[in-house]
């Protein structure tokens, strides 16, 4: 059972109620992209924070980061193709096309100072973003257990495309689901206050089709992850580039893969291969660090974009 559990460790996260208070919901037409991205926008100011969610997850991760944050800045947060309301279309999953249409939305918005904050998936996305493009208005890097920083074999790369498939995600149950959501937060527990991500999960495992595609782009956002690497494209990112972690991160190392592989190593060799990368890990909190400790990390953010 535990394997089986270790098995099913990429969490897929969904729509998540947001505070009302001054967010407009809007939507943009990329013609490059071809997408029209579904996007949440609140603040105002000289600075702007790009939010950009993870792996099965959209704008609505970031409930407990945009009120805050929009206190100091003009706040985006856009729903990556295929994620929350942003349709799929024809579009093929990618670490560059992710990176290529946050960056084409970013641009026709005329966004300026932009600071790029990623969590997990969306922080290989944001690296891949900097160190390929290079963009003017790109000042700052915030990444939130970020995927992209542990590296794989090939045989590694082999062993997920392998094991995670549809087939994976099509065949879990209802309780399967349930404990995946938990080891995404401190204490292997998801907090009460996050209990109607899991009721909106199963709500969208309810409709045959949408479910199956969204589980698609699932399983193509992870073998995409694993080959378009980001880590050796450091180099090339011009920008100060902060990397938060969760002490009590459960998937971060992969528990199967890497089992004597800790959080403190793969940071250790991030500052001897990169010295200038700052890392802050904090206590009592999972891989998904933005919800279990939301208020460091709002100040993390806003304190990058303050220097």
């Amino acid at each position: 059972m535990q394997v089986r559990l270790l098995l099913l460790t990429i969490i897929v996260l969904t729509a998540m109620p947001l505070m009302s208070q001054n967010i407009e919901h809007s939507e943009l037409s990329l013609p490059k992209s071809n997408i029209t991205l579904n996007y949440r926008q609140t603040g105002d100011g000289d600075n702007t924070i790009v939010l950009i969610h993870g792996l099965g997850s959209n704008s609505k991760a970031f409930r407990k980061n945009l009120s805050a944050l929009a206190e100091k800045a003009v706040v985006v947060a856009p729903d990556l193709p295929g994620y929350g309301a942003t349709e799929l279309g024809s579009f093929v999953p990618g670490m560059a096309n992710y990176a290529k249409v946050i960056a084409e939305f970013i641009e026709l918005k005329k966004l300026e100072n932009v600071t790029l904050v990623g969590h997990s998936m969306g922080g290989q996305i944001a690296m891949y973003l900097a160190a390929v493009q290079q963009p003017s208005w790109l000042t700052n890097l915030v990444l939130l257990a970020p995927a992209g920083l542990e590296q794989f074999t090939e045989d590694e790369k082999q062993w997920f495309h392998t094991t995670i498939n549809d087939r994976l995600y099509l065949n879990m149950t209802d309780v399967q689901i349930e404990q995946n959501f938990n080891l995404n937060f401190f204490g292997n527990k998801l907090p009460e206050d996050a209990r109607f991500m899991l009721r909106d999960r199963l709500e969208l495992k309810e409709g045959a089709e949408r479910y199956r595609e969204y589980v698609s782009t699932i399983v193509k956002s992870i073998h995409a992850m694993l080959a378009e690497p980001a880590y050796d494209k450091i180099p090339d990112i011009q920008v100060p580039v902060l990397v938060v972690y969760g002490k009590n991160d459960m998937l971060i190392p992969n528990k199967i893969l890497h089992p004597q592989l800790s959080l403190e190593k793969i940071l250790k060799k991030l500052k001897e291969d990169y010295p200038n990368i700052k890392t802050e890990q904090l206590d009592r909190a999972g891989h998904f660090v933005l919800w279990d400790r939301n208020d460091a990390v709002n100040d993390f953010i806003l304190e990058e974009i303050e220097k």
